[in-house]
């Protein structure tokens, strides 16, 4: 087994989207904490309450996206995802760009855009040092 076999990833998506996440998470509670009084007096129609309920679950899987999903480059495959991972074998790309600018990493997170047979077009965040040199060693050479 070569260096390319060994699996190498992390987490897709920086540490300050996760904090800055978290606290918008965490703002969005205490709001719904400070206005329940209100909430709790109004008139739900169950149309309102689908809605709601909606709203909450879309916000909690774009959350636990965040938190959870890992990039993992294993062989000639990348895998990408939380809930449902995607597999994308590098023989099936046909055009990357890699998007990365080393000083606003911290504010916009290294991304793989992916052209590949049979997917279309695909961004896969890497925000794990090791698969950033991993796909740059792959680009460059």
């Amino acid at each position: 087994m070569n260096a390319e076999d060994t699996p190498v990833g992390g987490p897709s998506y920086p540490r300050s989207y996760r904090v800055a996440a978290t606290l918008v998470v965490l703002g969005l509670l205490a709001g719904a904490w400070a206005a329940r009084g209100a909430l709790l007096q109004l008139e739900w129609s169950p149309d309102a309450l689908l809605m709601l309920a909606g709203g909450v679950l879309v916000v909690a899987s774009g959350y636990g996206h965040l938190l959870r999903s890992r990039t993992v480059l294993r062989g000639d495959t990348i895998e990408h995802g939380w809930l449902w991972v995607e597999r994308i074998a590098w023989r099936d790309v046909t055009q990357v760009h890699l998007l990365h600018w080393p000083a606003l990493a911290w504010l916009i997170a290294p991304r793989l855009v992916l052209r590949a047979q049979g997917i279309g077009r695909r961004r896969v965040p890497l925000a794990d040092a090791r698969a950033l040199a991993r796909v740059r060693a792959r680009l460059n050479g």
